[in-house]
């Protein structure tokens, strides 16, 4: 009998819910694969998902778009590793948590990585996989894209001072909540730390929210033990929003 093929995921590297995935697999234990695509590779990405959006995951012949049903897959096809909890309260809660990241969080990050002061990083992230004139030139137009994006929301409309007091009180929500080595849910790791972290990851990557992040230690502890579990070991603080 043949070896099944292994899972791959096409994502953009430095994507939030592609790192929701990942972590999730890396948790289960699930060999995978993955596929990058650049901005230069939208083509290819519209190809995959009818929402013309990534990650994507190929498994046994499907092909799954969204990372929240990437998930949902998961679960039904390798439940000994469980990310959703079982009691339905927990469940309750933990999607509430998974689209707060998924649908707040987002924006908080679109927004904060494409003011100047940030927007080599996230121009540095985007194109990853790009080369050449075409990299050079979406380099340079990413971050507006992106703030266009947090404009249209909303979010990109505040002023600086406010969504910096937004994110400092986010922090601070979820510093009362795992404190004294507690999970957002229960008491094990499920999807609702991983979401939750996975967008804070990324987040990090603006001076500002970095900033506001190291003031809270029972925060900072949660991170390391989601990232204990749900990340290869002893990569660089860097690289923890690629793999």
């Amino acid at each position: 009998m043949a070896a099944e093929q292994p899972l791959v995921l096409h994502q953009y590297q430095v994507s939030p819910f592609a790192a929701k995935v990942r972590r999730c697999l890396h948790f289960k234990g699930i060999p995978f694969e993955v596929t990058n695509y650049g901005l230069t590779g939208f083509g290819k990405v519209r190809k995959l998902s009818h929402a013309g959006k990534a990650p994507v995951l190929e498994h046994r012949g499907d092909w799954i778009a969204d990372s929240s049903d990437i998930i949902q897959h998961l679960e039904r096809h390798f439940p000994e590793t469980p990310v959703i909890p079982t009691a339905p309260a927990d469940r309750a809660l933990a999607h509430v948590f998974e689209d707060w990241a998924d649908e707040s969080l987002y924006y908080y990050d679109l927004t904060m990585r494409s003011w100047p002061n940030n927007a080599n990083w996230l121009a540095d992230d985007l194109t990853l996989e790009d080369s050449g004139l075409l990299r050079r030139v979406f380099h340079s137009l990413a971050p507006k894209i992106i703030a266009k994006q947090a404009r249209d929301q909303g979010t990109g409309r505040k002023p600086r001072e406010a969504v910096c007091q937004d994110v400092a009180q986010h922090f601070t929500a979820i510093d009362h909540l795992v404190a004294d080595d507690g999970w957002l849910v229960g008491d094990a790791l499920s999807i609702a730390d991983i979401s939750v972290v996975s967008m804070f990851t990324v987040l990090e990557r603006a001076e500002e929210a970095r900033i506001l992040f190291m003031q809270h230690p029972a925060l900072r502890a949660w991170q390391a033990r989601v990232d204990a579990l749900t990340l290869p070991k002893g990569i660089s603080e860097d690289n923890r929003a690629l793999l």
